[in-house]
């Protein structure tokens, strides 16, 4: 082998460089760039207001029972967070292959739309299959339009980090279920604001957080010009991918993960008043558990992109269990905010692992670059019934 480019190469090179700039040289160049990480603080707001919005649904759950529909029980106004995650997981195994199609710019704008457009519709609700139609379907129906893109969206960006990225990324949910709970909270204990501005309060706040994440939330150029270039040879809708035994094995154990998994987010505040608790610790109980979440979410991001996500999985789902099982033993103040900080913290690793992180594994290894959102968007439906 002839040596010599080798030797102009070398002899081109300074020679007063130090051994840690020469090796400086030969490493890797970050991942977080400026364009990904805009579309990491784009796809944050989208999961903010979705996921995030959601999270506060045990405020809803607890004012529509002594409120607007103090006439339904408790299990009925349930349904209107059940249809909302419904929708939000289950929608995902349309548009992950929408995504996979047409790329995520589309979808961020309608999804956007689609969800402030029920949040107003939210806000002239009467009946409970009022709220049934906007905050159950329709609110669904846009939560998942901007979901599903933005989880797949940080997997095209980052790869060695991924698990800190979607940490990232998913904390936009966190952070959502401790500040809309306290807003909400405040504003519909207002006499003078109202239930019905107090949505469309909600609804002008996610506006421009929704725009500007919808405008700079973008694909890497390169897997943009590759998708474009690859567009003529795919086909309409490829479901090849969900029949390996892989893929249906990780859709079937999420299936029964994410059976329990939301009660305490829904119910921790009704269980705190049926035990006496205070009005206002018990609301602020859904602020603790997503604030513990916060921290659950991006901290072990950095152990699992070590150790590996499945591996992590697996003992915070453990965790995630155990916790659950202890909440009917809580009967003093401190009891109850260490339940929801310890379930805030191990469910929120769950969420990240298991949800989001897992179906990126599973789609780097059983996908194509054409199908990644496919995979997302079928563990995902697989969990939406349960």
């Amino acid at each position: 082998m002839d040596e010599t480019p080798l030797k102009e190469v070398s002899e081109a090179l300074p020679s007063n460089l130090s051994d840690s700039e020469h090796g400086t040289l030969g490493d890797p160049p970050s991942e977080f760039t400026t364009r990904s990480t805009m579309a990491l603080l784009g796809c944050m707001g989208a999961v903010f207001c979705t996921v995030g919005f959601l999270n506060a649904f045990g405020v809803f759950e607890t004012y529509y029972a002594t409120n607007i529909l103090s006439n339904e029980s408790d299990s009925n106004i349930g349904w209107i967070g059940a249809l909302n995650i419904f929708l939000l997981f289950a929608g995902s195994l349309i548009t992950g292959r929408i995504l996979d199609l047409f790329g995520p710019a589309v979808m961020f704008w309608v999804g956007s739309i689609i969800t402030v457009f029920a949040i107003m519709m939210v806000s002239l609700c009467k009946t409970f299959w009022e709220f049934i139609l906007a905050q159950g379907i329709v609110l669904g129906v846009g939560e998942t339009l901007l979901l599903c893109p933005a989880v797949a969206l940080v997997g095209q960006h980052f790869k060695k980090r991924l698990s800190i990225a979607l940490g990232i990324t998913i904390a936009g949910s966190s952070l959502g279920g401790v500040v809309w709970p306290v807003v909400m909270h405040s504003l519909l204990d207002s006499p003078s604001i109202g239930f019905g501005w107090s949505m469309r309060i909600a609804g002008f706040i996610m506006l421009p957080i929704l725009a500007v994440s919808s405008m700079i939330a973008r694909p890497p150029i390169e897997a943009k010009n590759s998708t474009t270039a690859a567009k003529p040879s795919k086909p309409a809708w490829d479901w090849s991918l969900v029949t390996k035994p892989a893929m249906a094995l990780t859709a079937s154990a999420f299936f029964f993960v994410y059976f329990g998994m939301f009660m305490p987010f829904f119910y921790t505040t009704d269980y705190a008043l049926a035990q006496g608790f205070s009005s206002n610790l018990s609301f602020y109980t859904i602020s603790l558990v997503n604030g513990a979440s916060l921290f659950g979410r991006i901290l072990p991001g950095f152990v699992a992109d070590k150790y590996g996500r499945f591996n992590l999985c697996i003992i915070m789902i453990t965790f995630s269990g155990i916790i659950a099982m202890c909440m009917t033993t809580v009967t003093t103040v401190a009891g109850l905010v260490f339940f929801s900080l310890a379930y805030g913290f191990s469910s929120g690793r769950t969420f990240v692992q298991g949800i989001l992180s897992l179906q990126q594994g599973c789609a780097a290894k059983l996908a194509t670059p054409t199908t990644v959102g496919t995979a997302i968007g079928f563990v995902m439906a697989s969990t939406s019934l349960s």
